[in-house]
């Protein structure tokens, strides 16, 4: 998994730190660290608003076997989600996308298709495999029945970074991180995190606090991520072959959410106590598009 082959500077840009005098100490809600002025004649409207909140959560992953491996992402508002800029990842290094980063050969970033939705009150499933393979392993006698609503190996994500030959999610664990971007600001925004399994020391997320990138904005000026306190927890083992492990409550209660960090809301999404808001062993079956009813209450 540590085999780093997949080298992108995705948008031709590296500076990690800004020239003396240039550093613009700003967090993930400054209105510069968000829409911009593409432009640069002060009109607005130049480059679309991203969402001041998000009700998209993390509801399900299966590690094993590859042909089942999935992402399950539930919307628990009332009203459909644009998920144009919305991208998912099992990389540490996914927060330094706007001036480009390097992933190992079996790591992604993927990001959904523009125009792509999510309905209200609904669960959405991205696998790895193809969808044919997905659909064979729920129901070999019908592989039409259950279907993934999109595939990385099909191409039906844009591959930001990701070889569909190799990428897939280790069976021990890995972050999986569903993130936000609009394609122009310097700093990425958390929606959610999850630590599956049980990572090995080289799969754990990474600490973006304080990093200062320039992304591909009109100007020169770099923006600093804000502080991420790091406390979210692995899970004591991995769900094992023909297991899933699932969303049982929201993060209300459970997570940061006081406006002070690098979620879209500024809640830390490095701070959930996903003992409390996940299952643990002994896991369960997968069940693709069908998140636990606790969710939509």
């Amino acid at each position: 998994m540590r085999a780093r082959s997949l080298v992108a500077c995705v948008l031709g840009f590296g500076v990690l730190a800004p020239a003396a005098g240039c550093e613009r100490l700003l967090g993930i809600q400054d209105p510069v660290a968000g829409p911009l002025d593409a432009a640069g004649d002060g009109a607005p409207g130049d480059v679309p608003r991203p969402p001041t909140s998000s009700p998209l959560l993390l509801s399900e992953v299966t590690l094993a076997p590859n042909a089942a491996q999935m992402i399950e992402i539930v919307n628990v508002s009332d009203h459909a989600i644009d998920l144009s800029t919305y991208y998912l990842s099992d990389t540490a290094g996914y927060a330094t996308l706007p001036a480009g980063v390097a992933i190992d050969v079996t790591d992604f970033i993927i990001k959904f298709p523009d125009k792509a939705t999510i309905a209200g009150r609904t669960a959405i499933t991205v696998a790895i495999d193809s969808a044919a393979a997905f659909g064979a392993f729920f129901d070999p006698a019908d592989p039409t029945r259950v279907r993934p609503t999109y595939s990385l190996k099909d191409g039906t994500m844009n591959l930001v970074l990701a070889d569909p030959t190799m990428a897939g999610l280790t069976n021990a664990g890995e972050p999986v991180v569903l993130f936000q971007w609009d394609g122009v600001s310097d700093l990425v925004r958390d929606v959610d995190i999850m630590l599956v399994g049980k990572p090995a020391a080289g799969n754990q997320l990474g600490n973006k606090s304080g990093v200062l990138l320039d992304g591909p904005d009109a100007d020169p000026l770099a923006s600093r991520y804000l502080n991420d306190v790091n406390t979210i927890k692995a899970q004591g083992s991995p769900p094992g072959a023909n297991q899933s492990t699932k969303r049982i409550r929201i993060e209300d209660g459970h997570e940061i959410h006081n406006g002070t960090s690098n979620g879209i809301t500024g809640d830390d999404e490095t701070s959930e106590d996903t003992s409390q808001t996940w299952d643990q062993a002994p896991y369960s079956a997968p069940t693709p598009n069908q998140p636990e009813a606790a969710l939509l209450r």
